[in-house]
Formats: C-alpha cells, structure tokens, sequence
C-alpha cells in the first residue's frame, strides 16, 4: 500500500453516509404516506353510498303499505245512489209497427214501491194529448177494447199493449205514474209511427181489378147478346114479308 492509499475506514465512509441518504427518505416517504393516506381515506369515507348508507330493513318495512281508503270519504257516494229518488224507465223511445199489429209500450217503476201506484197512459199528436189509459180503463173511445195494462203492476211494471194500431195511433205515449204520496213521475215517452200494410193494400187493389174486369166484362156480352138478338128480328122480319 502506498503513502497516498487511503484506508479502509475512509473509503466506507461515503456508502455509509449514501446508506443514511437513502434511509432518511424512505423514512421521509414512509411518514408522508402516513400523513396522507388517513386522508384519503377519510375522503372516500365521506362520500357516502346511497345504497350502504340506507338503513338495513326486513321485508314489511321494504314494502309501502297502500294508503288506507277512508270509509268517510268512499260515503257520500253510496248514500248519494241510496238517496236517489224514485223514476220511471220507458223504453224503446222508438217503435215502429205494421197497421194491425199489436204494440207493447215498456214501463217500470225504479226505485219506488209500486203499491199504490197509479197508472196513466198519454197519447200526444199534433199538439193535442188525449188519455189512453186511466187505471185500466180506457180514457177515449178510439182505444176501446184495444188498449190495456199487460205488466205485472206488484212488481212496478206498468206496460201498455195496445192491439191492432192504425194510422191514427202514431205518435207520443208518455206513462205518467203518480205514487202513494202524491208524487208524479213522468216517463221519458217512445214515439210509434206506423206503416201502411201492403199485403192488404195488394189485396185491396187485386179485388178491385177483378171486379171491375168482370164488370166490363159483362158489359161487353150484354152489347153481344143486344146486337144478335137486333140483327135476328131483321132477319126475321124479311122472311115473313
């Protein structure tokens, strides 16, 4: 070894002072990722997870009970139909017929006790209203023995047949019902019209023509006979001169 070599001591000294280096900034690093990490933490813990953070529940909770009827508010509308005061149903509004046929006129007593009930039937044309039915009894003569309650009145049927219509029966029928207590209850009316039966109409018109081809017929032998019986006692009366 030289004069100038320097000794082992001396050269190790610059590792060791590196080694210390490196040591103090590991340990640096280390105590800055202690420092740090607690707040990342606390960060990530803050943000709250809407879906840990609910609150833990059994099935009965989960589930929203459906609110509850209230029976008070649901009332009114019950009593309201309960309420509702008596009528009379009439149907069809209208009715068409076939000059004689038979017609039944609906109506009902809705609502109401039937007992007691009095029944009237109206009939309105071109302004003028006549009586059909009063009870059961015919009010005019042109219903007669053809008009006549066929409901079961006990039951709050009132219906009217009328049998064999005309022409002159088209028109309005209004069942007017007037209760125990007075009340009167007017239907809503069905309108008739009535159509000309041309069966009886061909009829009609084929008897005619029949009559009157024999009619004619007739006449025309009648011309015959009188004009033979001329040109006979002409010939007649030369024979005899």
């Amino acid at each position: 070894m030289g004069p100038f070599s320097p000794s082992r001591p001396a050269r190790a000294l610059p590792h060791l002072l590196l080694a210390a280096v490196i040591g103090g900034l590991i340990s640096l690093s280390l105590v800055c990722d202690g420092a740090t990490l607690p707040g990342l933490t606390a960060d990530v813990n803050t943000t709250a997870d809407p879906l840990a953070s609910a609150p833990e529940t059994n099935g009965t909770e989960v589930i929203q009970p459906a609110p509850e009827t209230n029976s008070t508010e649901a009332a009114p509308a019950a009593s309201g139909e309960e309420e509702e005061g008596p009528g009379v149903e009439q149907h069809p509004p209208k009715e068409k017929a076939v000059e004689g046929e038979d017609v039944v006129f609906s109506c009902t007593l809705k609502r109401g006790d039937p007992s007691g009930v009095a029944a009237r039937w109206i009939h309105e044309r071109l302004e003028s209203e006549h009586t059909v039915l009063e009870g059961n009894q015919t009010g005019e003569d042109m219903f007669a023995d053809r008009a006549f309650l066929s409901g079961d009145s006990a039951g709050g049927d009132y219906s009217m047949t009328l049998r064999n219509v005309t022409a002159e029966d088209r028109g309005m029928y209004l069942c007017v019902l007037t209760l125990a207590d007075g009340t009167t209850l007017k239907g809503s009316g069905t309108k008739l019209s009535i159509r000309k039966n041309l069966s009886l109409q061909g009829l009609e018109e084929s008897v005619g023509t029949i009559v009157g081809v024999a009619v004619a017929a007739v006449g025309v032998v009648g011309g015959l006979i009188a004009l033979t019986l001329t040109q006979f006692r002409e010939k007649l009366n030369c024979l005899q001169k």
